[in-house]
């Protein structure tokens, strides 16, 4: 970003508290909200990639979290020139509004790391709030020792791969349209020895009618209108994973919400994630496909984020 280069003193490198200082300043500069944050945190990916990083040689680290860089720095830390060069390369792209997952190539999803990039969607934290009701409720399935869940429009797989790490015994499956998608699915997935099934939900498993316990999905819901505000959003998230199609973005919800009643077991559990705005909508799509003991769970900031239900036994 024009006007927000900074050059470190290069032939002796600086300390770590004055280059968290500098990059703090340049990312709030570019408008960056957690600018803080995003600092400790590529400094952290910095070190993590280069175990010279600390001047002296190696502190010991085998995987440097945001907390090691803050102790760092507390303790007087240096890093060497080359990484003083390369940090504020780093900060330079995040100034550009570059993810900031997109420059480390993580995004934390519950107790995880999910591999992405570009062509897929980041996961974002309220998505969390879906995967801890959704164990909630296997954890009173206590007579099905192997559970059967599906991730419809899985993106890169946050939902299914935290639902299999938190419940191993759990045969999970995950459903994705989209081939760049695919591509980060498969490597978060594949250790994780979940069913990724390329394909349109519409029409995927169409031989399991009635196999699942629960069907959980964050698909694309964005109304038409409403343009994501952050650059990180609007330029980088594919639109794929973004609008729900139609003015109200309710046409893929319902097409979610019509395979999740085809897919459940009678008293299987289904939940998605929506708009704010939604909220009506989609409790009245569920109650018209035949689904019952409708709810909604709110977002970290009190919106309406979640609806779940459950098909009549």
């Amino acid at each position: 970003m024009t006007g927000l280069r900074v050059t470190p003193t290069a032939h002796r490198g600086e300390g770590l508290d004055e280059a968290l200082r500098r990059g703090a300043d340049v990312l709030r500069r570019a408008g960056i909200e957690q600018y803080r944050a995003d600092a400790e945190l590529l400094a952290a990916y910095l070190l993590d990639t280069d175990s010279q990083g600390i001047q002296g040689g190696s502190y010991g680290k085998t995987h440097v979290t945001r907390a090691d860089v803050q102790r760092f720095a507390l303790m007087g830390r240096r890093i060497t020139p080359q990484d003083s060069v390369r940090y504020m390369e780093l900060l330079e792209r995040r100034a550009q509004r570059v993810p900031l997952q997109h420059i480390t190539g993580v995004a934390p999803f519950y107790h995880l790391e999910m591999k992405v990039g570009p062509g897929v969607f980041i996961p974002r934290p309220e998505t969390e709030l879906l995967v801890e009701e959704a164990l909630r409720v296997l954890a009173t399935y206590e007579s099905n020792a192997r559970p059967r869940v599906v991730d419809l429009c899985t993106g890169s797989g946050a939902i299914a791969a935290a639902i299999k790490e938190e419940n191993p015994q759990a045969e999970v499956f995950a459903v994705e349209l989209s081939e760049q998608a695919l591509l980060w699915a498969r490597k978060n997935l594949d250790p994780q020895n979940v069913h990724l099934i390329p394909g349109d939900i519409r029409t995927s498993l169409e031989d399991l009618p009635g196999y699942f316990d629960l069907v959980l999905s964050n698909p694309p819901y964005i109304p038409s209108h409403s343009k994501p505000q952050a650059p990180e959003v609007a330029e980088y998230d594919p639109q794929m994973a973004l609008y729900g199609g139609g003015e109200e973005g309710m046409e893929i919800p319902r097409e979610v919400i019509a395979r999740a009643h085809y897919l459940l077991r009678p008293g299987g559990f289904f939940m998605m994630e929506h708009d704010d705005s939604q909220e009506i909508r989609v409790a009245e799509t569920l109650a018209a496909q035949g689904f019952v003991s409708i709810y909604s769970i709110q977002d970290l900031n009190g919106k309406p984020r979640h609806t779940a239900g459950y098909k009549p036994r």
